[in-house]
């Protein structure tokens, strides 16, 4: 989380720099004298589109109209620009000459070995997790946590924003990062949903909500927007509306069986896909390097 000095640079003589997300004045100066100091090969990572975030973004104050000019900055002292998705690559392909493309995967140690249970609740457990930066994504469904408050559980982790609290039967806090998988396969999900959006912010995420419910074993429903419709992946994808959500989780939830089969098949293809192990851990390795 912190620069290293110039005389540790020195002293680890690394054979690549991989930076995340920095874009501040205090940080060209860094990689200016960086540069100079050092023959070392520098790639620049980002996995979201943060120069145009949505209107209920809590980081919107944040990211004023500048930040495209000085991430283009921050680019112009890499060698390579590293991003997470197809539509995120092509939303800045102006920004530098080298972006390649590498897809999230799962650490197999974290992930690999999850698996929630069901039918842990007195009705149907129905369940979305994640952080501050999804209120809008929540909002969405505000009245479809109303109107099935009666016929499930609804379970959230993270964030539950205040006009939901009434209809939701547990809440529980984030965690930090090394303890979430196994809080998430903890909530003993029957059923997980995936809103978001449909925007330019969203269209260039990935698909790791949707991989993460997967390694539990928990089936899916989630919107059907670009970052949810590459892949292949065996979810349920519903239009942004009202009428849909609700067919589609009462689909679900009328088919236990066929759901939870949902829920195994997409286990299945997040181990045997989405790990970071073999060709998916040398393809990270080869974008690192020269």
């Amino acid at each position: 989380m912190t620069l290293l000095t110039l005389s540790e640079m020195g002293q680890f003589r690394p054979d690549s720099l991989i930076i995340q997300r920095r874009y501040s004045p205090a940080f060209h100066t860094w990689m200016e004298r960086v540069g100079k100091l050092h023959n070392v090969f520098k790639v620049f990572e980002l996995d979201d589109y943060i120069i145009n975030l949505p209107m209920k973004h809590h980081g919107r104050q944040a990211y004023k109209q500048e930040t495209a000019k000085l991430i283009r900055k921050s680019l112009s002292f890499f060698d390579r620009f590293v991003v997470s998705t197809a539509p995120l690559a092509e939303a800045m392909r102006d920004m530098h000459p080298d972006i390649v493309v590498v897809k999230n995967r799962l650490p197999s140690e974290a992930w690999g070995t999850l698996q929630s249970l069901r039918n842990q609740g007195r009705k149907p457990r129905v369940g979305w997790a994640g952080g501050i930066s999804h209120r809008g994504d929540l909002e969405m469904i505000f009245d479809i946590v109303r109107e099935l408050s009666g016929e499930v559980e609804w379970v959230f982790m993270g964030m539950c924003p205040d006009k939901l609290r009434p209809y939701v039967h547990e809440i529980h806090s984030g965690v930090d990062l090394p303890l979430y998988p196994a809080a998430l396969a903890a909530l003993n999900l029957d059923l997980a949903l995936a809103p978001v959006e449909d925007n330019i912010f969203n269209a260039c995420k990935s698909n790791l909500r949707l991989l993460e419910y997967g390694a539990c074993g928990v089936p899916v429903i989630c919107s059907n927007v670009a970052c949810y419709q590459q892949d292949d992946l065996p979810v349920t994808r519903v239009n942004n509306k009202f009428i849909d959500w609700r067919e589609a989780i009462r689909m679900h939830l009328a088919d236990p069986d066929a759901s939870a089969k949902m829920g195994r098949e997409l286990q299945a293809i997040v181990r045997r896909d989405w790990m970071l192990t073999g060709e998916n851990l040398r393809l990270w390795a080869q974008a690192w390097r020269p």
